[in-house]
């Protein structure tokens, strides 16, 4: 055993919800959250091992007792965790990765946000957890609640960012990601200007490195050349970050696919003229991705 006290660490659940029924809890609050936090730091100055903690973290996501409050604070458990790099790689010989996954079907809302956030955590840069969620049908999962998720909502925001962590920069699964048309349909979905502006970012991006990669082919250009170009007329809600991923997308499709990209000049030329017009000196990095982009088309 840790020796870590997971009584101790449950006493913050006190401070939102009043035991009388699990539909009442809440998403925790800053509050609630440095409380935490602060538990949390007292208890592991006292673990020397935390890649025991967090097997048990995970055993408590498996408890026939288990309440929201004693997931959440599971959850919070494992992130930290997730500091160690041994304990992230460590994930699946834990079996946390699996417990992880059952709570995605069994839990909604805050929880079930939080979780996602956990498995693009683990997922993220690290093939062997990569493979083992692959091979747990994590894609499936993924896209199931992404698909039945609200335009616009946390549920949709999540889930794909942990689809996108569980393929990326590993080309044989964002090949057979991109083989499934409902994959296909949703990242389309995540790139519509009716989602949010960070879920949009995070497509932009993917598609940027699935060019880059090499893993997209040809027959699947065309209908996201004609997203992102949507996505020029849409910018008013948008930080210097994304209009750069943008900006740099349409490069990188430019470069490797110019054939499929006949829509895409329209969208940068006027894009190029606005910001010309504007002068504004923030804007630099995005215009001299625009010029190269314009330049690349009509080579």
């Amino acid at each position: 055993m840790a020796n870590i006290n997971w009584p101790g660490l449950l006493a913050w659940s006190t401070k939102y919800h009043d035991g009388t029924a699990p539909s009442q809890f809440k998403q925790m609050s800053e509050e609630d959250r440095r409380f935490l936090e602060k538990a949390l730091e007292e208890a592991f100055g006292q673990i020397e091992d935390p890649n025991q903690v967090m097997q048990e973290a995970a055993e408590q996501l498996r408890s026939e007792s288990r309440s929201e409050e004693s997931v959440s604070t599971a959850l919070e458990v494992i992130d930290r965790c997730c500091d160690d790099p041994d304990c992230a790689r460590n994930a699946e010989k834990l079996d946390v990765l699996q417990a992880l996954l059952d709570l995605l079907p069994a839990y909604s809302g805050a929880v079930r946000n939080r979780t996602f956030e956990i498995l693009a955590l683990l997922f993220s840069n690290n093939p062997n957890i990569q493979a083992a969620g692959m091979k747990r049908g994590s894609l499936n999962i993924c896209l199931q609640i992404a698909e039945e998720s609200s335009v616009g909502s946390d549920d949709r925001s999540k889930s794909f960012r942990a689809l996108v962590a569980l393929v990326r920069n590993v080309q044989e699964f964002e090949k057979f990601m991109l083989e499934q048309e409902a994959a296909r349909q949703l990242l389309l979905a995540c790139l519509s200007p009716e989602e949010l502006p960070g879920t949009r970012e995070k497509a932009t991006s993917f598609v940027r490195s699935l060019a880059e990669s090499g893993s997209l082919q040809e027959e699947n250009v065309e209908p996201l050349v004609a997203a992102i170009s949507k996505l020029f007329g849409h910018l008013e809600d948008t930080g210097i970050q994304y209009k750069e991923t943008l900006s740099s997308c349409a490069l990188q499709l430019a470069t490797s696919f110019k054939a499929q990209c006949g829509g895409l000049q329209a969208a940068v030329e006027g894009r190029i003229a606005e910001l010309q017009a504007s002068k504004d000196p923030e804007a630099d990095n995005e215009l001299e991705s625009l010029k190269h982009c314009s330049a690349a088309l009509k080579a």
